[in-house]
């Protein structure tokens, strides 16, 4: 266990002072293979933490690792001077000792519904996008879970809203955008209701991955759809600023059980990310029906992507599928070219790693090691 940590630690120790001469491996349509190579609980926050008389419990829904700290959202509000939105060195991942540091700018508490990190790919800027699933007509009380932040890498201190000017507090804008790519015959014009749980960022797009939508929270069906739009990089001064264009469209419609009959039903998109060391995308899918948690792990190259071909099953090197069983793995993100760091969300269940039974302030998480059948991919 101390070795795996050291190993993440000096695995962004590297690429803290290598960044600007690292050169990433050339493309290749090999399918990589996983293992689950660790498990543990993450500590969010003090045991015994409540608001309002509650019991807060740690429902991590995204997580990035940047180069230097690991950052992670609830998707739950939390207590005055504490934010839904905090960060963890590689090495005290597991330390329940080492409190994680707390953003809180008023930004990040502001934002409701957290559910997926997304980093450039050349690891300027990093992103969190809200869950979108919830527009009250005739009010801007729920504005806030239309949300998107941003910012540059190290400077998590100073995030912006994703939206059309500088003063927005939300990233309402773009919301109907959204809604009216995902019209179908059934709700022709836009989408009553849809809920992304997947943002991925290549060199000139944004991609957001849909697993609702339908005719209301009540009423839908699971997706895997894909979402892009185009984005550029607008300076004025020493002030950077994201815009986005407006040629959004659906690069992909993935059908999971189409790609893959055995495994369980139903399943959704629960992540999206674009991974610079492999690249290649992967996408989470995962399961909570009947008290039943579980997801899988599927990639695509970008030509796979934007062609839009199904995404393919990541197996073990015995050929079965790799699965998180037990857990409700809801994001991912690349610590390096061979390790990938899951968080889950197992909402308020008493899940298990091993012996251990988890408590309302913890997250489970899986590091998985991937290889490619060719050869292990890494940075040279």
């Amino acid at each position: 266990m101390i070795f795996r940590y050291c190993t993440i630690a000096l695995t962004a120790l590297f690429l803290i002072s290598g960044c600007k001469t690292a050169k990433l491996p050339a493309n290749t349509t090999n399918i990589p293979t996983a293992t689950i190579t660790e498990e543990g609980f993450l500590n969010c926050f003090a045991a015994g933490t409540s608001l309002n008389g509650q019991t807060v419990w740690c429902e991590a829904s995204a997580v990035a690792f940047d180069g230097k700290n690991l950052l992670f959202a609830n998707d739950k509000d939390m207590p005055a001077g504490q934010s839904p939105v905090f960060m963890k060195t590689p090495a005290t991942l597991a330390d329940s000792t080492q409190s994680p540091t707390y953003l809180t700018q008023p930004a990040y508490s502001a934002a409701r519904k957290y559910e997926d990190f997304a980093q450039t790919p050349d690891r300027k800027f990093i992103l969190l996008t809200t869950a979108f699933d919830r527009l009250k007509p005739g009010s801007h009380d729920w504005d806030s879970y239309n949300t998107i932040l941003y910012w540059r890498t190290g400077d998590e201190q100073h995030p912006h809203v994703l939206a059309p000017d500088d003063t927005s507090r939300n990233s309402m804008a773009y919301r109907q955008r959204i809604a009216q790519v995902l019209a179908t015959t059934e709700f022709p014009g836009e989408m009553p209701y849809f809920k992304i749980e997947g943002l991925a960022a290549t060199d000139s797009q944004l991609l957001f991955g849909i697993r609702e939508a339908g005719k209301s929270y009540e009423s839908f069906t699971y997706q895997a759809k894909v979402i892009g739009v185009s984005y550029r990089l607008e300076k004025n001064g020493d002030t950077e600023r994201i815009r986005l264009a407006d040629d959004w469209k659906i690069v992909n419609d993935f059908d999971i059980a189409k790609a893959d009959s055995t495994l369980p039903k139903p399943l959704a998109l629960s992540s999206l990310e674009y991974d610079p060391f492999q690249k290649r995308f992967w996408m989470l899918t995962s399961q909570e029906a009947n008290g039943k948690l579980d997801a899988y792990l599927w990639t695509a190259t970008s030509d796979e992507l934007y062609t839009n071909r199904p995404f393919t099953l990541v197996r073990d090197a015995q050929g079965q599928p790799v699965h998180t069983a037990g857990h409700k793995a809801e994001d991912l993100t690349p610590l390096d070219a061979s390790h990938l760091l899951l968080i889950c969300d197992d909402d308020r269940g008493r899940t298990m790693v091993g012996a251990r039974t988890r408590q309302p302030n913890q997250a489970a998480y899986t590091i998985l090691t991937v290889s490619s059948q060719k050869s292990r991919m890494s940075l040279k």
